[in-house]
């Protein structure tokens, strides 16, 4: 896990959902949680492992401020609140579009929410006038992404998607698709799909076959020019190599060398 996070200013102050916080204590744990997270957004939401890693010197951060305020939190859907193996845990929404380098990171070992675990966090406790200007009894919390994995920096998809891809394209193409959208998305940061996984059939499979039979036409032309120029070489080198001296060069050479005519001595040598 790094020593940080990224504090995007439209993530935090122009956020329209930390606004609707009733108090600051709210909005000052949600940013100091930050720093805390693993690759996929991910902590513990029990408030006294909150309380000891966050805020160990803040006497009046107290447990009960905590939960109130993650609950609170989770009404406004800044994060999703679940339970696994006995422990209830935390994850950031659109924790991946503000931070970085996020592949290079360790797994997250927290496990992973799904329908099934995440907890409707219902009318929040704390008295504010929140509640009337939203019906949060009646949000609805997006599950789209709170099961996916990062396969790389801009890339998420759940297991059972990846596996897909390598079981019909192969390891090597797979991390090959993922890679060209994953540069696509980082040049284009406005760029979204709701599937990354069908975004790589619809399009990235395509672009990324194209892209290697292009190269290896490529490869073979200049692979057929080489050859092509040494054959050249080759039948030029064994013409002039086999090519008979004309018989007046020859002449001129003998005589300049003062090399005596084959034909004559051997007329010389018959008489």
């Amino acid at each position: 896990m790094p020593r940080g996070r990224i504090l995007d200013k439209e993530a935090i102050s122009q956020s329209r959902k930390l606004s609707l916080l009733s108090n600051d204590t709210g909005r000052l744990i949600y940013t100091w949680l930050l720093a805390h997270l693993d690759r996929e957004g991910r902590f513990s939401a029990d408030p006294s492992i909150i309380k000891g890693n966050v805020f160990p010197r803040v006497k009046k951060m107290t447990l009960r401020k905590i939960d109130n305020c993650i609950t609170e939190m989770a009404q406004v859907k800044l994060i999703i609140l679940y339970n696994a193996d006995g422990d209830r845990y935390l994850q950031f929404t659109k924790f991946k579009e503000y931070q970085t380098h996020l592949d290079r990171e360790a797994l997250s070992k927290i496990p992973t929410p799904n329908k099934e675990n995440i907890i409707n966090s219902g009318i929040n406790p704390i008295k504010s006038d929140l509640v009337p200007l939203i019906q949060l009894n009646t949000i609805k919390l997006n599950t789209s992404e709170v099961n996916k994995n990062t396969y790389a920096e801009f890339v998420l998809m759940t297991p059972e998607e990846h596996q897909k891809l390598v079981t019909k394209y192969g390891d090597k193409n797979t991390k090959k698709f993922i890679e060209k959208l994953n540069n696509t998305k980082g040049a284009n940061r406005k760029l979204k799909y709701d599937s990354d996984y069908f975004a790589i059939l619809k399009w990235v499979v395509e672009a990324v076959i194209g892209e290697d039979k292009k190269k290896e036409l490529e490869k073979d032309y200049k692979l057929g020019v080489q050859k092509e120029k040494e054959w050249k070489k080759t039948k030029k080198e064994e013409a002039y190599k086999h090519k008979p001296i004309p018989k007046k060069i020859k002449e001129q050479i003998h005589k300049v060398l003062n090399i005596p005519d084959r034909d004559k001595l051997n007329k010389l040598k018959e008489e």
